[in-house]
């Protein structure tokens, strides 16, 4: 139903995302992250590019970068270039054959879960090495964490008599 293809695209957009918060990630680091060979990775990063979902950055220090807000864009954005949508008027040429009516039942279900999901829903941020947390906030959005619970009892021994 999905591509091998399509699927290491997915998890080449996840990963771009995940780790290019701060700075582009090189193919190098795609390919050896996801056990891909650098070859195979860089036709799915042009088709990637190509689709506008990309952007690279030569010279040092550059590498790929998702392009626009992680949030905005959804699993569907990134499988439609590379699935194509079939209408299974040539697979099923009756127009009440069963299966014709299951097959797009399915393919509806899948964009549907698809458009659901985005990549900034499914990618968990992974720091650098000797990156600080606070850079990372301005591009996921953290909840706040509830008030502290303080006990109503003394630190010490010694401050026990101070407490009756």
């Amino acid at each position: 139903m999905i591509l091998k293809k399509t699927a290491k695209a997915v998890d080449i957009a996840v990963f771009i995302t995940a780790r290019a918060s701060l700075n582009p990630v090189t193919t190098e680091d795609i390919a050896s992250g996801l056990s891909l060979s650098s070859s195979y990775t860089e036709s799915i990063l042009k088709d990637l590019r190509e689709a506008g979902l990309i952007r690279a950055h030569r010279g040092p220090g550059g590498g790929y970068q998702i392009r626009g807000n992680p949030e905005d864009i959804s699993l569907w954005d990134v499988v439609k270039h590379f699935e194509e949508v079939h209408s299974f008027d040539t697979l099923y040429p009756k127009a009440d054959h069963p299966m014709k009516g299951l097959e797009a039942a399915i393919q509806d279900q899948l964009r549907a879960l698809l458009q659901a999901q985005t990549l900034a829903d499914v990618a968990v941020p992974i720091l650098p090495s000797g990156a600080k947390v606070t850079a990372m906030l301005g591009q996921f959005r953290l909840k706040p964490l509830p008030p502290p619970i303080m006990p109503k009892a003394p630190n010490s021994v010694f401050q026990l008599s101070m407490m009756l």
